[in-house]
């Protein structure tokens, strides 16, 4: 296998100093987001909480807090990822000259169906087009410190169908298994990050968007799978990691020395020989075509057109369905 390889052991031991460096992380309340804030804040950094719950986030902040030796700042900054309007009002959270250095799109729903509040298929609407809308609205405050985007996806992303990237995007889409909106979902997130970090390499823009399957975690992401589903976890539990584990793929990605060799680049954490790989994905997400059509039709769906530097000013001429 080519490309990065950081052993189990060297991904665990791994560590930095992140002392002032402000990072956002999504579903930081529970599993593997939790566990990246803690590492990052035990490394010193400024751990910004951007989920929904307010007592529960003030909850785990105190519980880190109380672990730390340091001077690192934890504070909740409210967003609804089922709400585009809550995503659109998140940046003016913080102060126009704030830098944030790394971003970290780690929230997600397995196979909880349903629709957003503006009536877009809910796994897809959550997983990607909030993250999509979010890293949008805080890019300005991201290319300020040559910051680092982190897509926090899943190796789910092997069930998505390239029919499905037609669309349709509203309703709960009922007729599709939740398993392959689930795939859907992950498989845009890695579009998403090389098709970004295309905009930034032709910008020449010091900022780098990756994306991640943190491994087979022990969490609670599992509770709404099928009868079928579960029974194969509960095959594979032995195998799962514990969520401090999963989250050695996000501290190590949002920490490493020259991150510009990872910008675009797909990572896994593997289930049985264990540690931080490079891979490939499928031939669907590496399809540019693809990739540029989904985000064409990810602008018109939140309704704003997210072009960058050069490419500022573009049109946008895909419809949704």
């Amino acid at each position: 296998m080519s490309g990065l390889h950081v052993s189990r052991a060297a991904a665990k031991r791994h560590s930095a100093d992140m002392t002032g460096k402000n990072i956002v992380i999504t579903g930081a309340t529970a599993g593997v987001g939790k566990e990246t804030a803690r590492s990052l804040a035990k490394m010193g950094g400024n751990i910004y909480f951007a989920t929904r719950n307010a007592e529960k986030t003030l909850a785990v902040i105190e519980e880190i807090r109380s672990e730390l030796t340091n001077g690192s700042a934890l504070e909740h900054k409210p967003l609804a990822l089922d709400d585009l309007d809550s995503v659109r009002r998140f940046p003016s959270l913080f102060g126009e000259e704030e830098r944030i250095d790394v971003l970290i799109n780690n929230a997600g729903v397995s196979h909880e169906t349903g629709v957003t509040k503006q009536g877009i298929e809910r796994i897809f609407g959550i997983n990607y087009l909030s993250h999509f809308l979010l890293t949008k609205g805080l890019l300005p405050h991201l290319t300020r410190a040559s910051g680092r985007i982190l897509n926090v996806t899943s190796m789910g992303h092997s069930s998505a169908r390239r029919e499905h990237f037609n669309g349709p995007w509203y309703g709960a889409c009922e007729e599709i298994h939740p398993q392959t909106l689930y795939g859907r979902s992950k498989a845009a997130q890695i579009m998403f990050a090389k098709a970004l970090q295309r905009r930034f390499d032709r910008n020449s823009i010091r900022c780098t968007c990756t994306s991640h399957h943190p491994g087979g975690v022990r969490t609670r992401i599992f509770d709404t799978y099928g009868l079928a589903l579960k029974v194969f976890i509960f095959v594979l539990w032995p195998v799962l990691v514990e969520p401090p584990e999963g989250a050695r793929t996000s501290v190590y990605l949002a920490t490493r020395d020259r991150p510009e060799k990872t910008g675009g680049k797909y990572f896994y954490y593997g289930m049985f020989r264990k540690g931080i790989y490079e891979k490939p994905g499928t031939e669907l997400v590496n399809d540019e075509a693809l990739q540029e059509r989904l985000w064409t039709v990810s602008e018109e769906l939140v309704g704003e057109e997210f072009s960058i530097g050069a490419d500022r000013g573009a049109t946008v001429t895909a419809r949704v369905s």
